[in-house]
């Protein structure tokens, strides 16, 4: 596993979803005052013009101690490819990473990166986290996966890794996987009735069926207490609550990369150019 960095408050800054977007983020960087410390909130590849660059990049930083990355959707996707139970989609940038000279010592750095990290009183996470777990609960499912992840079977544990499990207690192998995944990386909305996780909807708050509602605003999940910082969302935005901030603001899309101070939710922000079409995961 990659080591705990010494964090404080007072220069740590959550990063949202770069996407490949290295201009962007250097940009981003030179804004921030001092010696940064950061944690980038999953998606730093895939559908962006410099998605081996960034790779690249943000490896270097987290070596040198100044950041702590989490996995996203996009990020699995390019470890279940390289590990052979997947093929690249039509719109994905992911190629040079696997033609790349260094593609294999990139692929051994990211799959050992974080699911969820709890720093400074707040957890951090790629998408959101399943109402039905504590704090504790999920650090120690995220560590569960982590585990695997980075363990010498991690190919075969990706073996399955695509579908819309369902989390329960009783779930064992590819399921728990899926599950576990799942919701630390796909999650958005959640059906007011059946109480399940849907991972199709993909929409802002208002465009959004009547019948879903957002993780965040499940009335009896766990983690009401706990400030939760997450991306993954760009059709959400920016938005900071006294127990919630999301921080994909779209760069992909045309809209900002954004980092949030976390010491006073400072905003730190740079136009990006549309690279995609908004619209997609």
């Amino acid at each position: 596993m990659t080591r705990e960095a010494p964090f404080s408050r007072e220069s740590l800054y959550a990063v949202g979803d770069l996407h490949g977007c290295l201009e962007s983020l250097q940009q981003l960087l030179a804004q921030l005052p001092g010696r940064p410390q950061l944690i980038f909130l999953g998606d730093l590849v895939n559908r962006g013009p410099q998605s081996l660059e960034t790779l690249r990049f943000v490896k270097k930083l987290e070596e040198s101690g100044r950041a702590q990355c989490l996995l996203g959707n996009h990020d699995l996707h390019l470890l279940c490819v390289a590990a052979g139970h997947a093929r690249p989609h039509g719109r994905d940038t992911i190629a040079p990473i696997l033609e790349a000279a260094d593609c294999g010592a990139l692929i051994d750095w990211l799959r050992r990166q974080h699911l969820a990290l709890y720093r400074e009183d707040a957890l951090f996470v790629h998408a959101g986290v399943h109402p039905d777990w504590s704090l504790e609960q999920a650090l120690g499912l995220a560590r569960e996966a982590e585990e695997q992840l980075s363990g010498p079977g991690w190919k075969d544990y990706l073996r399955d890794m695509y579908g819309d499990t369902q989390w329960s207690e009783g779930l064992a192998g590819a399921a728990r996987m899926r599950a576990i995944l799942n919701a630390f990386t796909r999650i958005r909305f959640i059906d007011r009735r059946t109480k399940e996780l849907n991972f199709s909807v993909r929409e802002g708050l208002a465009q959004a069926p009547a019948s879903l509602e957002p993780w965040f605003e499940q009335q009896d999940r766990k983690l009401r207490g706990e400030l939760i910082v997450f991306g993954h969302w760009s059709m959400l935005g920016l938005m900071m609550k006294p127990r919630l901030i999301a921080v994909d603001t779209g760069c992909l899309w045309g809209g900002t990369l954004s980092a949030v101070r976390m010491s006073d939710r400072r905003l730190f922000t740079v136009r990006s150019p549309l690279w995609r079409k908004p619209g997609g995961a």
